[in-house]
């Protein structure tokens, strides 16, 4: 009798034992996340202040939260994990970081500076952003890494604080390499979830993107928006500075919880507005593509690089094997019913559960002893938890919002080729063959057992191969393309004739310097001798094309070669012997897109007219500050002139098929471009020169190699054409 009376009772203080055998793991799994946030606060602390130290002492104080902030924000999150549901909500109501938008203090200095912001040679990426930088990294850091890696500089907008209002209107910090997040300081707070911008923020916004343009010099940017509350800031800068606009759709919001009828309203005007709609999964495609006639998938990814990497470190080491993983958000749409009867059923399986747990009951997965929740852990330790796991599960419940998500942890898992239990998601179908779709409870247990004794090598790798063509990288290069091609293309035309150095210079200054998205670089060379063609042959890519005359058929002849082919909205005519220095390009285009000017020259160093203005520079590395600072200080202006001297002229191709070619009887070159700016103005057309667009000008790098007796005969008969074909006298230019 007493043996079976001590039998439950010992059986009871096993269970116990066991209980808090797991409770002690959980405990330490939280407070290894505990001191792996407080490690990464003391790094970025300390890269902060070695930053400040470099900057000089009148440098923008940069709006960073106290240390006492970041222990509340810390204990916040730790004791979510921690305390009890009732005791959470008690709490919450008195002590929410992320509870509303909040003021933090202006910062000193009335505005930011642009020392220690680099420019780039790219356009930038303007990004009215739905979380913040440092929040649980995800598709909208992703890819703005990317853009950021390919050399793009990213400004997000900060939407949990904003500055109190004051002398300051924003202040940036710098997130990482090309990354700054920018904190403004509106009249009223912005709620993205709200669908709308206050209207007295609103009226203050002109203001602040004209503030953000001059001092960070943006020149050339695009707009990805992320939420539609956004809508109206985004208009704006694209009425204003030409800056088009993606929207990112990366979820079905009409069905996602806590979503205001006004932020729908918003999305259907931001999706038929947009240039461009970008969709995370299939169905949201069929959702949108009658609304825009540009909407492109651009589904979820992996930082496949960062899940492949060795890993020395295991982390469920003290964990009973085989082990089902789980990472990622624990919120609404997270099957907590599911994984407890999974886990129940096969109590010789252990479930590993990582990620911070949002507006979900866990108590039933806590009671279960094979069920370890470890809470949020940092994204670096995310790879070693991986190679533990022996399979992958996705345990979510189908419903209007997972049924248009493309789930990014399936793409992780795959990197390194572990299996994947998953409910059926239609967005996974097309991956069928390379996990386990779950219809029921059942079949997932089923597959769950099929997966744990998979031994196929070969499919295997076709995951990791899957997982190496799905990356961040590769969705990124598709938003690229799909913003190349929402901007008219550029055709700039270039004539050789030997000089090969000089060419080189032009072609590699455009290619670099243009920050516009979508050029076309045409080269005429009229039968160098002296190794071009061997030359540009090997510059040739996708943004370089060429022509090698047999003979040298002339500037105009030539020039026309290049307009035939050219299929630019846009057609610029440029010399070869120019350099052009960091924005010269959307400058142009501003002056081109006014339907008045038919043809648009730049100021330089070398012209024999008005175009010519004094320049202080001796060496091509001291004309490109000089270029900037002097375009920027002549932003938007210009004037009338005579002749447009074809060293750099732009016109619209509309206006060019109008006026037609260049005269040919003009031969090898001079008087072209009086006659051509005398036919644009019979047109009605007027012809400007562009005081905010500057390029050096070597000068008559051709022309000077002919001898002075043949270069007066060439002068003599092209100044005879000219006044026979228009009956007038040739008006010698004229300096400023």
């Amino acid at each position: 009798m007493s043996d079976n009376r001590e039998t439950p009772l010992h059986q009871t203080i096993e269970a116990q034992a066991d209980r808090i055998v797991k409770l002690e793991r959980q405990l330490e799994a939280r407070t290894a996340a505990l001191d792996a946030t407080v490690e990464e606060y003391a790094r970025l602390k300390e890269r902060l202040r070695a930053q400040q130290r470099e900057l000089p002492q009148d440098r923008l104080q940069l709006p960073v939260l106290s240390w006492r902030k970041r222990v509340r924000k810390t204990a916040v999150l730790v004791g979510g994990r921690l305390l009890p549901r009732p005791a959470k909500r008690w709490i919450k109501r008195f002590w929410d970081p992320w509870a509303q938008p909040r003021r933090i203090s202006a910062p000193v200095a009335i505005t930011p500076r642009t020392r220690g912001i680099p420019t780039s040679t790219t356009f930038d990426v303007l990004c009215f952003s739905i979380i913040d930088w440092g929040f649980r990294w995800q598709r909208p850091q992703q890819l703005l890494s990317q853009f950021a890696n390919a050399g793009h500089r990213v400004f997000i907008f900060r939407t949990t604080e904003f500055l109190a209002p004051g002398r300051a209107t924003f202040a940036i910090q710098q997130m990482r390499e090309n990354v700054w997040e920018i904190t403004i300081a509106p009249p009223v707070m912005i709620d993205v979830y709200a669908g709308a911008i206050d209207p007295a923020t609103m009226a203050w916004f002109p203001s602040l993107l004209d503030e953000m343009r001059r001092e960070l010099d943006i020149v050339c940017a695009v707009s990805i928006v992320q939420v539609a509350t956004w809508r109206e800031a985004a208009v704006e800068a694209r009425r204003r500075f030409g800056w088009k606009i993606v929207y990112d759709c990366m979820d079905e919001w009409d069905s996602f919880p806590g979503m205001k009828p006004q932020l729908l309203v918003a999305e259907n005007l931001l999706v038929a507005e947009a240039d461009v709609v970008t969709v995370s999964a299939q169905r949201l495609l069929d959702k949108w593509r009658g609304r825009n006639p540009r909407v492109e998938l651009v589904r979820n990814a992996a930082d496949f690089a960062h899940f492949t990497a060795p890993q020395s470190e295991h982390l469920l080491d003290d964990v009973k094997r085989p082990i089902a993983g789980y990472f990622g958000a624990i919120a609404p749409w997270f099957d907590v019913e599911l994984l407890t009867r999974l886990a129940a059923e096969r109590p010789q399986y252990s479930f590993v559960v990582i990620g911070g747990v949002f507006d979900v009951d866990v108590r039933p997965l806590e009671n279960l002893p094979n069920v370890h929740l470890l809470g949020q852990q940092a994204y670096a330790r995310m790879p070693a938890y991986l190679n533990d796991f022996d399979v992958c599960l996705i345990p979510f419940v189908v419903n209007e919002i997972t049924a248009a998500t493309d789930p990014v942890k399936f793409y992780e898992y795959i990197s390194r080729g572990k299996p994947v239990v998953s409910t059926f998601m239609p967005e996974l179908e097309p991956f069928g063959d390379l996990l386990y779709l779950a219809g029921d409870e059942r079949d997932f247990l089923s597959k769950l057992d099929a997966a744990m004794t998979e031994s196929d090598d070969a499919l295997r790798m076709r995951r990791i191969d899957a997982a190496r063509a799905n990356t961040w990288t590769a969705r990124a290069d598709v938003m690229r393309s799909v913003i190349r091609d929402v901007h008219p293309k550029v055709s700039i035309i270039i004539v050789s004739y030997n000089n090969q150095e000089l060419t080189r210079a032009c072609i590699e200054s455009v290619l670099r310097n243009s920050m516009y998205p979508s050029i076309e670089v045409i080269v005429i060379d009229n039968a160098s001798s002296d190794g071009s063609a061997e030359m540009l042959s090997a510059m040739v890519d996708d943004r370089v094309r060429l022509i090698l005359n047999r003979e040298n058929a002339g500037f105009a002849a030539a020039n026309n070669q290049g307009l035939h082919l050219a299929t630019g909205k846009f057609l610029v005519l440029l010399n070869n012997d120019t350099v052009v220095p960091r924005g010269w390009l959307p400058r142009m285009l501003k002056h081109l897109e006014d339907p008045q000017v038919g043809l648009a020259v730049a100021v330089t160093n070398f012209s024999g007219n008005e175009s010519r203005i004094p320049v202080p520079y001796a060496t091509i590395e001291e004309m490109h500050p000089f270029a900037e600072q002097y375009m920027r200080e002549h932003e938007g202006a210009r004037f009338d002139i005579r002749v447009a001297a074809m060293y750099c002229v732009g016109m619209r191709r509309d206006v060019c098929a109008l006026i037609g070619p260049l005269d040919e009887e003009f031969a090898i070159g001079m008087f072209e471009d009086d006659d051509y700016s005398h036919r644009m103005r019979l047109a009605g057309f007027r012809v400007v020169c562009m005081e905010d667009v500057y390029v050096h000008h070597i000068g008559q790098a051709s022309f000077s190699k002919l001898v002075p007796a043949a270069y007066d005969a060439l002068w003599k008969r092209n100044q005879a054409h000219f006044e026979k074909k228009w009956g007038m006298r040739w008006e010698p230019h004229r300096a400023r």
